[in-house]
């Protein structure tokens, strides 16, 4: 495999979150675009044998699951300034925000778009109505909790917003449609949104999951890691 990192995606995955955390470092690395295919092969299952997406492969070290691997970045290169302090001095509202995110935030997403997976198709219409008022609570909490600057944490957007801004896209647009669900009641949420989708780091990424690596500015991409079937 190459010696530069290389991030296992799906396309409009919340793998997102940890390439744009790639693109803030500013060093070459690939990615690697999968299929359900790929996400079978041997080579895969040998960087994560979960199967699953997101999946880091840096040198001899393999992480899987997004919130180890924006940990592991916070770790191991120097993105300090997209790893804020708390007040305290550590790292406490770090943890708790990828841990909401990850325990919470993406579930509600998985029970509201996919219903069919958690109960039988006659009762999938209404498991999906009480999951989107469930997915309406989140929202509620999530822009009460966004500050005045527009982030979750600090002045500038943080590890804790990429992976945020990767789950929460798909109130606009996921495989079903677009604009699954109303935020217009969510002033502060749409300021994220806009904060966000403003970045360089934001807008790379979201060309690179596109294959429109004709749009990037002051990218250190490396090109896309291919798995033969």
């Amino acid at each position: 495999m190459s010696d530069k990192p290389i991030l296992f995606i799906i396309s409009g995955a919340c793998s997102l979150g940890s390439q744009i955390a790639l693109e803030w470092l500013q060093i070459p690395y690939q990615v690697c675009i999968t299929t359900p295919e790929i996400r079978q092969t041997v080579e895969f299952r040998s960087v994560n044998p979960a199967g699953k997406v997101g999946a880091l492969k840096d040198g001899n070290n393999v992480v899987g699951e997004n919130l180890a691997i924006l940990l592991y970045i916070a770790d191991n290169y120097d993105i300090s300034e997209r790893v804020p302090l708390t007040e305290n001095g550590g790292r406490e509202q770090i943890y708790q925000w990828l841990s909401y995110l990850s325990s919470t935030l993406h579930p509600a997403f998985q029970h509201f778009n996919y219903p069919t997976r958690f109960v039988d198709e006659d009762d999938a219409e209404e498991f999906r109505s009480l999951a989107l008022n469930r997915l309406h609570i989140q929202l509620s909490y999530i822009n009460n909790s966004i500050n005045q600057y527009g982030y979750f944490i600090g002045e500038k957007a943080s590890i804790v917003d990429a992976q945020a801004f990767a789950l929460l896209r798909w109130c606009y647009k996921a495989n079903r449609g677009d604009n699954l669900v109303d935020i217009s009641a969510y002033p502060r949420l749409q300021q994220f949104f806009a904060n966000m989708q403003a970045l360089e780091a934001v807008k790379n990424a979201l060309a690179i999951e596109l294959e429109q690596v004709e749009m990037l500015q002051n990218s250190q991409f490396a090109g896309y890691f291919t798995i033969k079937v």
